[in-house]
């Protein structure tokens, strides 16, 4: 019994000194509340908290941060959208005047702050003031979050074949507007859907023990058609998608760039888009895994049109692997 009442003495004891050495933490929640941030409602185009714009629509971050005990050296600009890393700009505060307040607008798209360029959906804005050391003093716990209308449609993954110049029934031609392909059985019937059809060609350092090939797209309005097989002369009505020479290393464009309507239209226009088709002789210059074509459709429309891979299934059956943006 003795023994008994000596174990519950020790734990009371432990309890007790246990109790003594607690220590409150810092909760980040207001530990940096020294720093307030506004955002301003000086204009239409101002975000104070969260908007809704269609593309090519202005945005204006009128803000206004203050530190009540600590001067501010700089401030971080963040960008963030979705699940990917946020970007961060630094701006001085060169002013001395300004340290303990400082104000201004970014208005959107800037140049200065490319990660910031508007895109379809949500992103996100924060404003984060640094001390002296470059040391984080606060953001006033505030975003605002700018919401952009759809303005683009995007199509991944899709197979495109090379012909086939026996059965015919491999889908060979493809639609832009909706991302469908047609073998020449049923391309006819569906002529005014197609915006090109595809082929390959021995590439100018194809040799009988080394062949290369070259994989080319064709208008079905292309003034001579590139593969007599298949004849197009009796499609109607025929599509006038005009088409970019392939462009090498589009990758990054075409996942990072390419985030609107705008900016699609701003990367095909960059290119000469005049062509029925494309005519490269080198497998690495045509529709190879990599580069890009751009277009305009007879709507009106821009687009890009990616090469994922270009490889065959397993009944060896070559095709290309295209991921298509166009704007809406």
């Amino acid at each position: 019994m003795k023994t008994k009442y000596i174990h519950q003495l020790f734990i009371a004891l432990c309890v007790i000194v246990f109790a003594s050495c607690k220590k409150e933490s810092a909760n980040i929640f207001n530990m940096f509340g020294d720093v307030t941030v506004t955002f301003n409602n000086s204009d239409p185009r101002c975000v104070t908290d969260y908007k809704v714009i269609n593309d090519k629509e202005e945005v204006w971050i009128d803000f206004t941060i203050n530190s009540a005990k600590e001067d501010m050296y700089s401030y971080i600009f963040e960008v963030s959208a979705g699940t990917a890393q946020a970007t961060r700009y630094t701006v001085n505060i060169t002013d001395p005047a300004q340290r303990r307040s400082f104000s201004s607008i970014i208005k959107l798209p800037n140049s200065a702050f490319p990660a910031a360029a508007l895109r379809d959906g949500k992103q996100s804005y924060r404003i984060c003031a640094l001390n002296e050391k470059g040391i984080y003093i606060g953001d006033g716990y505030k975003k605002v979050t700018v919401d952009v209308n759809p303005s683009f449609m995007i199509y991944a993954n899709r197979d495109i074949y090379l012909p086939d110049t026996v059965g015919k029934s491999l889908p060979s031609f493809f639609s832009l507007n909706d991302a469908t392909g047609f073998s020449y059985n049923n391309a006819a019937t569906n002529a005014a859907k197609i915006d090109f059809g595809i082929y390959r060609k021995p590439g100018s350092n194809s040799t009988v023990q080394t062949p290369t090939w070259v994989v080319n797209l064709y208008s079905p309005s292309v003034a001579t058609n590139p593969l007599t097989v298949y004849d197009i002369s009796g499609f109607s009505p025929k599509r006038t998608t005009k088409f970019s020479q392939p462009v090498t290393g589009q990758a990054n464009a075409f996942l990072t760039t390419a985030i609107s309507g705008s900016s699609i239209e701003a990367l095909a226009k960059a290119r000469a888009i005049t062509f029925n088709e494309t005519t490269q002789t080198t497998p690495a210059n045509g529709l190879a895994a990599g580069n890009a074509v751009f277009f305009l459709t007879p709507e009106g429309k821009y687009g890009m049109l990616y090469i994922n891979a270009v490889t065959a299934d397993l009944q060896k059956r070559p095709f290309i692997n295209v991921s298509i943006k166009v704007q809406r």
